[in-house]
């Protein structure tokens, strides 16, 4: 706080405690601005230097004259005006380091292309073989500076290798490497030494006279031969064929070329003709092919070899005569598909009166006669009257979703016994049937279980609504049925029966049971599972029964799923039933 002045003092106004102290606080804060501004370097008034007679004097620091002397007597911080222009003109770019060694180390790794075209300057260098763009050695070297796009690199290896590399227009060139004298005369004195690359006198006057078994002549002809025995040529060459019309023991009297390659005592003969006329072709060329027996003095006969034109126009010939016999020997239906007309529609006819080979025919009209089906295609297979096989395949369309015409069947005729029954051996039936709602059993009766929700059925044979499976085939068939039971813990009987047209056929399981504690209000479910093999005809139907046995609360088959009640069907074989 700033010191407050009072000065309106009277003679009688009493001074207190509180005037006193202003007065030494005042004292006090004087002596501590003097003593702020007696510190105060900082030129707090502003004095100029005009002020105080310094006008004239610069804003730099003086030295003290015995520091000026001594420093112009030392020589050593002088140099002279023609020092000054000598460095104004000279390199300003370190060529070396300041020790004089090689400025710059291109060592691994380092892109010698890079580093030249960036410095901008003609230096020394070192490179490490496994730099990038460098010689495949370690030298020292030299690179000078035109431009950024001109420049020459000389490098220098410890062998004495001399290697060069330049930058032209941007575009540098390979390292090349110059030889020495003394690499030079290493390699020179290397090749002379070689004694497999020269020849003597010796080698060369053998070499005029070789070529024992000549393939030309001297000047690179052919050898001629005029009308000459075959039989003698066994030479290797190539000899000319003239005049072969005198020729003994020549494949053609034709002229041409016969080449002979002779390995010890196999000599091989090969012969090609000028051209002839085949097969009214003209200008044709035939080739054959011969040897001489080893150890005999014969040869083998001549082999003509076919060449893939005449080949492929004799390929052509006989298929054309192919075709043209057949075509008028042969027709699909002469062959195997017979008329109606002479077709055997009668299954009762004996297999004697069948035509040999394989035939084919319909048999429609719902044909009663003694075929599986009364639809579908004949297939005979006769080789003679002992060997006969007939197929019947049931290819009549579906009608109303039904496959009961479809399968194949198969018989044999025999000659002592006549017709074996009825084979199937594709196309079998099969069903799947289970129950979705709760069914009350009727105590002491036999019960039909009532199957009503289709899984599958191959041959739509079996009806929901009646919940029986109609035999599509006549064959053996695979019959399993289950029926899981709501029971309590009382005495019970269950017996699982197959019925075959509306009667008990075959029972397949049964379960009876007599707690010793007996009590309808323990819950106790029962699985009652079963199946058997039946000889069927086409038409039967079949029918799940169960006999049930109780002497208190109605048992019921469940609800559960196809796992637990479920009526499956499968044919197994098309098998005569009546066997």
């Amino acid at each position: 706080m700033a010191y407050e002045e009072k000065t309106d003092w009277l003679p009688d106004d009493p001074i207190n405690e509180d005037d006193v102290n202003r007065w030494e606080k005042g004292i006090k804060d004087s002596h501590t601005d003097l003593a702020a501004h007696k510190n105060d370097m900082n030129n707090p008034h502003n004095t100029t230097k005009a002020q105080i007679g310094l006008g004239n004097v610069d804003d730099v620091q003086q030295a003290a004259k015995k520091d000026f002397d001594q420093h112009n007597q030392d020589q050593d911080r002088h140099i002279t005006k023609d020092e000054r222009e000598k460095w104004d003109g000279g390199q300003l770019s370190k060529f070396t380091k300041d020790n004089g060694a090689v400025l710059l180390n291109i060592s691994d790794g380092v892109d010698f292309h890079k580093v030249a075209v960036s410095q901008y300057k003609t230096f020394t260098f070192y490179t490490a073989n496994s730099g990038i763009n460098t010689p495949p050695q370690s030298t020292r070297g030299i690179y000078l500076h035109s431009s950024s796009t001109y420049g020459e690199a000389l490098a220098l290896a410890n062998d004495g290798g001399i290697w060069r590399k330049s930058l032209a227009d941007g575009n540098w060139s390979d390292w090349i490497r110059f030889e020495t004298e003394k690499s030079v005369q290493e390699k020179v004195d290397a090749h002379a030494n070689k004694t497999d690359i020269h020849v003597t006198k010796a080698d060369k006057d053998k070499w005029n006279g070789s070529q024992s078994a000549k393939l030309t002549q001297d000047s690179g002809l052919l050898i001629h031969k005029y009308g000459v025995d075959f039989n003698i040529v066994t030479e290797t060459g190539f000899y000319y064929m003239a005049s072969t019309s005198t020729a003994l023991n020549a494949p053609v009297n034709s002229n041409g070329y016969l080449f002979v390659y002779n390995y010890g005592t196999y000599p091989y003969q090969e012969f090609t003709s000028y051209s002839s006329v085949i097969d009214s072709v003209p200008n044709t060329r035939r080739k054959f092919i011969r040897n001489k027996v080893s150890g005999q003095d014969k040869w083998t006969p001549w082999i003509e070899l076919e060449y893939s034109e005449g080949a492929q126009q004799k390929a052509d010939k006989a298929l054309s005569a192919a075709k043209d016999y057949v075509d008028s020997n042969f027709t699909n239906e002469m062959l195997t598909c017979l008329p109606d007309e002479k077709a055997i529609l009668d299954a009762r006819t004996p297999g004697t009166e069948y035509p040999l080979g394989v035939t084919l025919w319909s048999i429609f009209q719902n044909n009663d006669t003694g075929y599986p089906l009364g639809y579908g295609l004949i297939k005979n297979e006769k080789l003679n009257q002992y060997r006969f096989t007939q197929y019947f395949y049931g290819n009549a369309d579906e009608k109303n979703g039904k496959k009961y015409q479809t399968g194949t069947w198969v018989r044999h005729w025999w000659t002592g016994s006549g017709w074996t029954p009825w084979d199937k051996i594709s196309g079998f039936a099969h069903a799947k049937i289970t129950t979705k709602s709760r069914q009350a059993l009727d105590k002491g009766n036999y019960n039909k279980i009532n199957y009503n929700s289709m899984i599958s059925d191959s041959h739509n044979a079996f009806d929901t609504t009646s919940n029986r499976f109609i035999v599509p085939n006549d064959g053996m068939y695979f019959v399993g049925a289950g029926v899981y039971i709501d029971n309590v813990q009382t005495y019970s009987n269950f017996e699982l029966t197959i019925y075959l047209n509306g009667k008990q056929h075959k029972n397949i399981a049964q379960y009876r049971h007599k707690p010793q504690d007996p009590s309808t209000s323990k819950d106790f479910g029962v699985g009652v599972y079963g199946a058997g093999t039946l000889s069927l005809k086409k038409g039967d139907y079949l029918e799940i029964y169960m006999y049930v046995g109780y002497d208190d609360i109605t048992r019921y088959v469940s609800d559960r799923s196809e796992a637990y009640n479920y009526f499956e069907i499968l044919e197994m074989g098309g098998i005569d039933p009546t066997r």
